[in-house]
């Protein structure tokens, strides 16, 4: 057995989140770090390089294989990470104010997908590995790692001084039932679970040796072994995880309490849910990654700012410090305006989930009919501004090596006549009255982009001869009315930017997930693409993919949009380090 030293994170690692191009041999010579996929040509070309949104991506796991991916980050140039205990000029302390763009409900990632609660949980608690501004995920949590010789143990050694915010340290008992519940969720998860000794989430699977030490045994190598240990499955106390089914949400009845005992940089203090966070320093906590990562203000208090005006006003007059998902009118006066600082973010796509577990949506045609009526162009302007947004039928995204024409003649179809067969055909094999029956949609008003896309869509499903119903709510209600499967057809949201465009990564790709989906081709692709250890063969299944997701309509994007975030200029480094919004390495200088 060959002792790895421990690289740049984004190299063998993985566990269950991250999409790896490399495959475990039966050798264990160290992996090749990983190459990063082009920048998009399409939307904010020109400012992409430098960032991206926060999704969780992933490392590469395995032995030394062609490390070029579809999927794969790139390594951090010398001197772009922050260096934390280096810095000169840096004013540490102070309360950095923090505006949120909708209504947090949960403070739990695997509860729900729901970007406002990524970001809050990014706040507070850790993880094993880091994304940096190049999409390299970096080392937070080990110290070291070995692979045996048939490459079907992995031996992970944790750094001894990860601590929660009691003070009490992360175990690998931590690490392994954290990875249980996130891995049920998640495609990644799923499928690295299904080549373990015992084909689940066992013991015997995820072993603990000691306090910080566990081993992940399998019964055939796992190529995409870098799938896992991201930035995804976030750090709870095992009592927590264990205690919590993933597809429940984790108490928030005193979170002053040990419920919300995390190990990430800040401790959260205080919180009025629809209203503010409070979150305070975790003294001593210090990020692994190559250059060092640390919280430099006492605080930062997160207001829930849903109302852009009041957003804009907060940031021109200085009284809001930092805010995410800026309003897509104001992006042209607050670009140039010399006293903010912007981050445009890396494509992702608008989705219309489509709930297939019950009528209407269950039938094939249905889905059909909503699919042929889409004008992409009509519903991806209210993105804004033409460098917000662009038109692509990649559901992998356009302008990166994960961009496919496959099956895209039915992509931005504008047929109405067409859309109203596939209607006639539905409710002839259905029995679904069009004149009593119908179609519930759910969206909400925190967000514009999906509130406006849905005043589209409903006026266009009218036009197809079905009734609807539509429910607009702010985006805390909407992600709980979400997790009933009896409660809505169809739903607006967004997912899946660079990190996580490939089949195993995609969220709304999963069947255990919003819409849960049947569609067995693509199931079965999901595991094949685990399998592949070239980049033609990985190719190859994501277009089969994106051919049986238009023929099946497992849910519907219009194109692929850009949100930005933006910061007074006394704002300093929020992004220099990361692309999450961790905001450590960061300071104010007023």
């Amino acid at each position: 057995m060959k002792y790895f030293k421990l690289l740049p994170l984004a190299l063998v690692f993985a566990f269950v989140f991250a999409c790896s191009s490399e495959t475990a041999t039966s050798t264990a010579a160290a992996p090749a770090a990983p190459q990063a996929p082009e920048a998009p040509k399409a939307a904010a070309a020109t400012t992409y390089a430098a960032k991206a949104q926060v999704q969780p991506v992933k490392p590469t796991g395995g032995s030394p294989l062609p490390s070029v991916s579809p999927i794969q980050p790139i390594a951090p140039t010398p001197g772009s990470v922050v260096k934390a205990k280096a810095q000169t000029g840096v004013k540490k302390g102070g309360i950095l104010i923090w505006a949120l763009e909708a209504p947090v409900k949960a403070i739990d990632p695997v509860w729900t997908t729901a970007t406002v609660t990524w970001r809050s949980s990014q706040m507070v608690y850790d993880s094993l590995q880091r994304l940096d501004t190049k999409y390299q995920y970096q080392n937070n949590g080990f110290t070291s790692w070995e692979q045996s010789t048939d490459g079907l143990t992995w031996t992970f050694k944790l750094r001894d001084n990860m601590k929660f915010h009691d003070g009490s340290p992360v175990t690998a008992t931590d690490i392994q039932q954290s990875t249980f519940r996130w891995a049920d969720r998640i495609t990644a998860g799923i499928q690295m679970f299904k080549r373990s000794v015992e084909g689940n989430f066992s013991e015997k699977s995820l072993t603990v040796v000691d306090a910080t030490t566990f081993t992940l045994n399998l019964k055939e190598p796992y190529p995409a072994l870098s799938m896992g240990f991201s930035e995804a499955p976030f750090i709870m106390k095992a009592a927590v995880a264990k205690g919590t089914d993933a597809h429940s949400r984790v108490s928030q009845d005193g979170y002053e309490g040990s419920t919300y005992f995390a190990s990430g940089p800040y401790v959260l203090k205080k919180w009025v849910p629809g209203y503010r966070f409070e979150y305070e320093a975790h003294q001593g906590w210090v990020g692994k990654v190559p250059e060092g990562e640390a919280p430099w203000v006492d605080g930062v208090n997160v207001v829930e700012v849903p109302d852009k005006t009041t957003l804009l006003a907060g940031l021109k007059t200085g009284k809001i410090d930092y805010a995410t998902s800026g309003a897509s009118e104001q992006y042209p006066d607050l670009a140039a305006d010399p006293n903010m600082r912007m981050l445009v973010a890396a494509p992702g796509t608008p989705i219309l989930l489509l709930n297939h577990t019950k009528s209407p949506f269950k039938y094939l045609n249905a889905r059909r009919s909503i699919q042929a009526a889409q004008d992409a162009e009509k519903l991806m302007a209210v993105h804004g501004p033409k460098e917000l947004w662009s038109v692509c039928a990649a559901i992998f995204l356009c302008g990166t090596p994960g961009e496919s024409d496959a099956n895209a003649a039915l992509y931005n179809q504008k047929n109405l006549t067409l859309a109203q067969e596939y209607r006639d055909k539905f409710v002839a094999e259905s029995g679904w009255d069009l004149a009593s029956d119908t179609i519930e949609m759910v969206s909400n008003t925190s967000y514009q982009s999906h509130r406006d896309r849905s005043l589209i869509n409903i006026a266009r499903i009218k036009e197809i001869g079905f009734k609807i119903n539509m429910t607009m709510t702010d985006w805390a209600t909407a992600v709980t009315i979400r997790q009933n499967k009896d409660a809505w057809d169809i739903f607006h949201t967004g997912c899946c930017g660079v990190p996580t465009n490939n089949p195993v990564m995609n969220w709304y790709l999963s069947p255990k997930t919003y819409g849960w989906h049947t569609n067995q081709t693509i199931i079965d692709l999901q595991a094949q693409y685990t399998k592949e250890t070239t980049d033609a063969g990985r190719k190859k299944v994501l277009d089969a993919v994106q051919e049986s997701y238009y023929d099946q309509v497992t849910h519907i994007s219009p194109g692929q949009s850009n949100v930005y975030h933006v910061w007074r200029a006394t704002t300093k480094g929020p992004h220099d380090y990361a692309i999450s919004t961790r905001l450590t390495n960061t300071w104010m200088d007023k």
